[in-house]
């Protein structure tokens, strides 16, 4: 945030990681080649270099040790991550094998403070869930410096907390018991052929998933050396399309590829349609002007573009660069009120895209972008990333979400809009998806065809089963915890 003058002081106390800890993720560096300027890196020299300031003269402190501050000038920002201050707070948030949790305490605002629950790339990896935490909460802090700090602080101050102590022997166990399950793994990718993504599909005139609460998809898998996800369905002079992305183990890298599906209960083979020097996934197809278009995710390359059909379905051309210079995932489309709203999931530093959620306003589908006025909107691993069209029901507009708050593509969340304007968003949680011990992260229905993905060992498997249920109750805050599973409770979502 340029224009901002920042020193440093460092706490009274000091408190450093466990030695075994340290060694853990230098270990996890060697094995998984982690690169440079990750969230783990020591910055002591960079710290020291800044020049210090008398507390007086200082408007804003970030204070991420959690000692209480003696002579605090000005608005005080306390991080505790599951209720300590300090990495070691996610280290053991993830031994315990907790959710994580991000509060970020605020003088300016002493009884609400911000949060942010960050994805985890992968729980046994202690370095690649820092990066992933301790990045969201760089979010979590400007977006808290951008809102005005209201009133002068309060000099309020939270309980004080204290480091969890994570012996040496327990850690070590730990540890190992991770090494051990790491080579299982391995072991089973090998003999099995890991676990990797497919799609689901099936016909129904009459009544979907969200009706039904339960219904079987014929499975349709890649070969070899390919994988498919991200379905979308689209139908065109009577016939029945689905756009997938089509992993390539060859060229590591995702393309869009198109399959034909019929009432019988046959598809045909993926066929190639778009492909980049880039990765490319999440291939939303829709229809607007007359003409058909397509917006696949292509954050690897930075950029948000928008293709035409030249040929359907077999031949597309880049007509318009929507977003240029921003690392956006998943990018969906609302034409609400007049305008369009584009849904993005950004990469934030080192964080997993999976947990931040960002508006964009455009009058028209190739005009620019205006960010919405709270952006980040959310930052929460349960319910920010796109998993599919917005559904319109019943006079709601549904929105799919995945539920990455355990791992990528482990459910999806339904969740109604609320509001939706420059100044306000809000959504309810309203119902859950599950395929059983399958992870799905897309979900999407057009006319009578309907369309899921599942991850896990996938080869072989002809059908699956999928479960909606609605919940009981429903949170009257957009941002709260999802709430209570009900088994049988549809009624009030068909209504």
């Amino acid at each position: 945030m340029p224009g901002n003058d920042v020193s440093c002081a460092f706490a009274a106390q000091r408190r450093p990681l466990p030695s075994i800890c340290r060694l853990l993720l230098e270990l996890e560096r060697l094995v998984y080649g982690f690169g440079a300027n990750g969230a783990t890196d020591p910055v002591e020299t960079a710290l020291r270099a800044l020049p210090k300031r008398p507390a007086g003269e200082v408007d804003v402190v970030i204070n991420f040790s959690g000692e209480e501050l003696l002579t605090a000038g000005g608005r005080v920002l306390t991080p505790l991550f599951n209720g300590v201050p300090g990495e070691i707070g996610i280290m053991a948030a993830l031994v315990n094998d907790q959710d994580l949790l991000v509060d970020l305490h605020d003088t300016a605002r002493p009884s609400s403070p911000w949060t942010a629950r960050p994805a985890s790339a992968d729980r046994e990896v202690f370095a690649a869930s820092l990066d992933g935490a301790l990045s969201c909460t760089v979010a979590l802090i400007l977006k808290a410096l951008r809102e005005e700090a209201g009133a002068a602080a309060s000099g309020v101050r939270g309980a004080r907390t204290t480091s969890p102590q994570l012996g040496t022997l327990s850690a070590l166990a730990w540890a190992t018991g991770t090494v051990a399950s790491k080579a299982v793994k391995f072991v089973d990718i090998l003999a099995r052929g890991g676990k990797t993504w497919a799609i689901g599909w099936r016909f129904d005139e009459a009544t979907s998933l969200l009706d039904k609460g339960d219904a079987t998809f014929r499975v349709l898998t890649g070969d070899a050396n390919s994988f498919l996800a991200d379905p979308f369905p689209f139908r065109h002079q009577g016939r029945d399309f689905i756009f997938v992305e089509q992993y390539l183990n060859t060229k590591s890298r995702g393309c869009i590829a198109v399959v034909t599906a019929d009432r019988n209960g046959a598809t045909t083979a993926p066929q190639i349609v778009l492909e980049e020097p880039y990765h490319l996934s999440y291939p939303f197809v829709f229809e607007q002007d007359g003409q058909i278009w397509m917006i696949p995710e292509s954050g690897a390359a930075r950029n948000v573009s928008l293709y035409r059909a030249v040929e359907f379905p077999h031949r597309w051309t880049r007509e318009a660069c929507l977003v240029e210079g921003i690392e956006c995932y998943d990018a969906t489309p609302l034409h609400h009120a007049g305008a369009f709203w584009f849904f993005v999931s950004p990469g934030v530093w080192g964080s997993t895209s999976w947990d931040v959620l960002s508006l964009y306003r455009a009058e028209g589908l190739t005009g620019a972008w205006t960010p919405h006025a709270e952006n980040p909107v959310l930052i929460d691993a349960t319910l920010s990333r796109p998993a599919g069209a917005f559904i319109r029901r019943g006079g709601r507009t549904l929105r799919p979400v995945q539920d990455c708050s355990r791992r990528y593509g482990g459910g999806v969340t339904f969740c109604q809009i609320d509001a939706l304007d420059r100044l306000n968003f809000a959504q309810t949680p309203v119902g859950r998806m599950q395929c059983g011990t399958f992870g799905c992260h897309t979900y999407n229905r057009q006319s009578d065809l309907e369309v899921i993905d599942l991850l896990g060992h996938v080869r072989g498997l002809r059908e699956v089963t999928a479960c909606y249920g609605a919940f009981a109750s429903r949170p009257p805050a957009a941002h709260g915890q999802a709430p209570v599973l009900a088994d049988t409770d549809l009624a009030a979502l068909r209504k």
